[in-house]
């Protein structure tokens, strides 16, 4: 079910309390895709407030020097990787995604996440008019969130249109009950 919703969209984003194994479940989703665990085809970042454009895209870094130098983020390098490789997928994880200020860290890339978008180039933020950047059709992307986080008001409905949700829950198996059982005859005692 899920990788069926992941493929229409190439965007998706699990969503649940903290501890429901939502980044586990993230990176097994990428490698059912690629059909073993292959982390040359994975990349995992984690947002954060200060987690920038700079970051994520392009932006100026300082230099020993004193100077400054135009230097790719994270997904801007990721995005050429798979370029490279047209015949494969790729897989762009993001750790706490609703931590980030997305319209600050995605830019005018927004428009591009959208699979129906993908392959259609724009002009970066530091980019020059001959330098054009696009997300390959072959990138799948995929977010955590936590529900217990307040910056989920953040979650702007542009985002929401562009990815998938699909709701993480607690596992509460038998090992679990277990667990429960033993704690209740351990406290019986003191009652």
């Amino acid at each position: 079910q899920y990788l069926d919703i992941w493929a229409s969209k190439k965007n998706l984003i699990l969503q649940g309390a903290p501890g429901v194994g939502k980044s586990f479940i993230a990176r097994r989703l990428a490698y059912a895709l690629i059909g073993s665990k292959n982390n040359s085809k994975t990349q995992t970042v984690q947002f954060h407030q200060s987690y920038s454009y700079e970051d994520f895209i392009q932006g100026f870094r300082p230099r020993d020097d004193g100077t400054f130098r135009l230097e790719n983020g994270v997904f801007y390098r990721f995005c050429k990787l798979a370029q490279t490789d047209p015949d494969r997928d790729y897989f762009f994880i993001i750790d706490e995604i609703n931590r980030g200020n997305l319209s600050k860290v995605f830019g005018e890339l927004m428009l591009l996440i959208e699979k129906d978008k993908r392959g259609e180039e724009v002009t970066l933020t530091y980019g020059t008019d001959n330098t054009k950047f696009s997300i390959p059709g072959n990138l799948f992307m995929i977010g955590t969130m936590n529900t217990a986080d307040r910056s989920l008001a953040l979650i702007d409905y542009a985002l929401r249109r562009r990815f998938a949700f699909i709701d993480v829950k607690p596992n509460f198996g038998e090992k679990f009950k277990k667990h429960l059982e033993e704690k209740s005859k351990e406290h019986e005692k003191y009652l």
